[in-house]
């Protein structure tokens, strides 16, 4: 699958996109069973890129749904290990899809994988946690009901900028959340008050932890890159640029646009060489 071949590589050009990549908190992530890793959502794929990483266990991910609606756009995504969650803005018909997606994550976690969510169901470049939907809480709920041994792992991930090359990012994984922290898990309503109220306050502190504790100290080696790789990076970044005008999906599509330009570029600088000599 496209997860095991691009996944290597986009780590590799993550030391090219970043200055520095900083993480606490790796060991709260259980190494077998099923797991929500619950984090905020400020930068769009590049956070689910970020983490994914950086954890040593295989991830699904929970994405928007309309970027799903072209075949062969839901056959790539599907590839990367990618659900889709449907909002109402995209239209009530595409609502009912999220039971399926729902019903995909229980089957995953009875089979003891990791799912990435962002509860709070909307990406924006924010530094504040925005309020929690309900996704998270009602999987949680299900799974619980079902006898599943489902661990919640909040993260908060923090950028140095939203708008410049060379990012600094730190994110801090939390300890887990598990069924036994909430007396009861039937009542609907009041079950989701009380797990959004303990995951936004674990969530809120990771968050504001990490943008306190981010290192934005120089990095030798990523200035020594960014100057062999100056071209691509300079190519992408201006295309992307214009393609997002200024939106959340600026880094995401320049770290896409590296997937395609970076390998074109090393082979015509090894090209270069070898025709020198």
């Amino acid at each position: 699958m496209l997860y095991y071949i691009l996944r290597p590589f986009v780590n590799i050009l993550l030391k090219f996109l970043t200055k520095r990549i900083t993480i606490t908190g790796l060991e709260n992530i259980p190494k077998t069973g099923a797991v929500i890793l619950a984090s905020n959502h400020s930068n769009s794929f590049l956070d689910a890129a970020v983490i994914g990483c950086n954890i040593d266990r295989r991830m699904w991910s929970l994405g928007r749904g309309d970027i799903f609606k072209k075949p062969l756009a839901r056959k790539i995504l599907s590839s990367f290990f990618m659900l889709p969650v449907h909002r109402l803005s995209e239209g009530k018909e595409y609502l009912s899809g999220n039971d399926e997606t729902f019903s995909n994550c229980i089957e995953l976690f009875k089979k003891g994988e990791v799912v990435l969510i962002f509860p709070e169901g909307i990406c924006t470049n924010q530094t504040k946690l925005l309020p929690l939907k309900k996704g998270a809480s009602r999987l949680a709920q299900q799974a619980w009901n079902e006898g599943i041994d489902l661990k919640i792992v909040p993260i908060g991930i923090a950028y140095h900028s939203f708008t410049t090359f060379g990012k600094i990012i730190h994110f801090n994984i939390g300890k887990t959340i598990e069924k036994a922290d909430f007396e009861s898990i039937s009542e609907d309503g009041f079950f989701i008050k009380d797990f959004n109220e303990l995951l936004t306050k674990k969530m809120t502190a990771l968050q504001n932890w990490s943008f306190t504790n981010i290192d934005s100290g120089q990095n030798l080696i990523f200035s020594i890159t960014s100057i062999l790789f100056f071209p691509a990076n300079f190519l992408a970044e201006k295309i992307s640029r214009k393609m997002t005008k200024g939106s959340v999906f600026f880094d995401s599509v320049m770290l896409g646009l590296l997937v395609v330009i970076m390998p074109i570029y090393w082979f015509l600088v090894v090209y270069f060489i070898c025709s020198v000599i």
